[in-house]
């Protein structure tokens, strides 16, 4: 690729082929140039071409959705000149708005670090591509250009640091002190622990009918106490879901807010179940207690994404039977922005309640907020402003319809939703334990 030097070289020789018009003698001159020219630049370039460039890129080991990040490259030319490096750091549009250009001089045979800053926009696995770099020959005539780095993916993690009342609890979890929900033992187990002869008081219920025939006596069953309660997490991932407010979407708030739910729930000793849906199942992870519950679900969750469709709340409902046959608390997080998917959760969510303890955490939109707030400005603000306070209206009455029928609802802005879900769910279970 020819230089700018060269480019320069070659109007001047054009100049020259114009004067050749009145010089007649000007234009053998001018095809000798050419020709040298060209000789050069292409010498130029193949020196340029033939000097090895050693370049590694050093990503952080943890890269958050919205923190600053620096990325560090290091660089080595082994040839026995200064050499000039321009390079072009193909970025996602969720990585940075526009692709990061830098030129360099290398020092013969030294290495060179450079740092640069980026603030992930999205969380996800992004494709950064390849890293072009243009080595320029010793004559500055031509760029020779090479992929030094070849297209990857790196993993951008969601923003889970917490401070205020959140952060005080995760700390609290993460020590095992959580004196305000201390582990529930509750009155009868249900877990088979063995058998053992009928005693006089003993309910009927925990006579084990099988056993007492093949005995011919009364036979009791003895349970185990259950410590603990069963999870579900619902994270709705739908359209609702993808509206962004400062940087961040809902479901990237909901997504911070199920993974602190999960943290706090496994350091009382529950049984986790996170399933993310939309019109399909997306996702369902089972964490087991152990030490790396928590980040088993933060590496399988962190790249979930909204999909431009409707909520199945009734398809979310089912998935809850098949792994939660037993009575468990059910958790949902979604947003109702929608009339018609509003009855659909109510449906959902009150055939939930029947059987399991059902808390509804709904993400308030904040758009709607405003435009409901706001004085209008035309005819089309005024029909805006009557549909946001529609949607509103009718928000108001499903959280009552709902709470008639034992769910606990929450309404939250999106800077509050962590604290309400942990509120909702401590609450529940110092009920049960009451």
């Amino acid at each position: 690729m020819p230089s700018t030097r060269a480019l320069s070289i070659i109007g001047f020789v054009t100049l020259l082929l114009v004067a050749a018009f009145d010089i007649p003698f000007l234009g053998g001159l001018v095809l000798v140039l050419d020709g040298l020219l060209c000789m050069a630049i292409l010498v130029d370039w193949s020196r340029a071409a033939h000097v090895p460039l050693e370049v590694t890129r050093r990503w952080p080991p943890l890269p958050v959705q919205g923190a600053r990040m620096d990325v560090e490259l290091t660089l080595r030319a082994l040839a026995n000149r200064d050499v000039q490096v321009a390079l072009r750091e193909t970025l996602h549009p969720s990585l940075a708005e526009r692709p990061l250009r830098e030129r360099l001089t290398l020092p013969s045979g030294q290495m060179v670090r450079f740092t640069y800053t980026l603030e992930p926009r999205r969380r996800g696995r992004p494709l950064v591509g390849p890293l072009v770099a243009r080595v320029r020959g010793p004559w500055g005539l031509a760029w020779s250009q090479r992929d030094v780095i070849a297209e990857e993916s790196i993993c951008i993690y969601p923003q889970v640091r917490w401070e205020g009342q959140v952060g005080r609890l995760l700390a609290l979890a993460d020590r095992r002190e959580l004196g305000r929900a201390p582990i529930r033992t509750m009155g009868l187990g249900r877990e088979p622990y063995g058998l053992r002869e009928y005693r006089p008081g003993d309910p009927p219920a925990r006579i084990h009918w099988k056993a007492t025939a093949r005995h011919a006596r009364p036979i009791s069953r003895e349970d185990s106490w259950e410590r603990g309660t069963r999870l579900v997490v619902l994270l709705d991932c739908a359209r609702a879901m993808a509206s962004v407010d400062a940087r961040r979407s809902k479901l990237d708030h909901a997504l911070a807010a199920s993974l602190a739910l999960a943290r706090v729930a496994a350091s009382r000793g529950d049984q986790i179940t996170i399933i993310a849906f939309s019109d399909r199942v997306e996702r369902i992870v089972r964490l087991h207690q152990s030490s790396t519950a928590v980040a088993q679900a933060y590496r399988q969750l962190f790249d979930l994404e909204p999909r431009p469709t409707e909520p199945a709340f009734d398809l979310a409902a089912d998935v809850v039977a098949r792994f939660a046959p037993r009575r468990s608390t059910v958790v949902l997080l979604s947003s109702v922005v929608d009339l018609a998917a509003a009855e659909l959760l109510s449906q959902a969510a009150l055939g939930l309640a029947r059987r399991h303890r059902t808390v509804l955490v709904n993400l308030e939109d904040p758009h709607l907020a405003d435009l409901a707030l706001r004085e209008p400005r035309d005819v089309a603000d005024a029909f805006a402003k009557a549909a946001s306070l529609e949607i509103l209206l009718a928000n108001r009455r499903l959280a009552r319809r709902l709470r008639r029928g034992g769910l606990q609802v929450a309404t939250t802005p999106a800077h509050r939703l962590a604290w309400e879900t942990l509120d909702a769910y401590l609450g529940l279970t110092r009920r049960g334990a009451a």
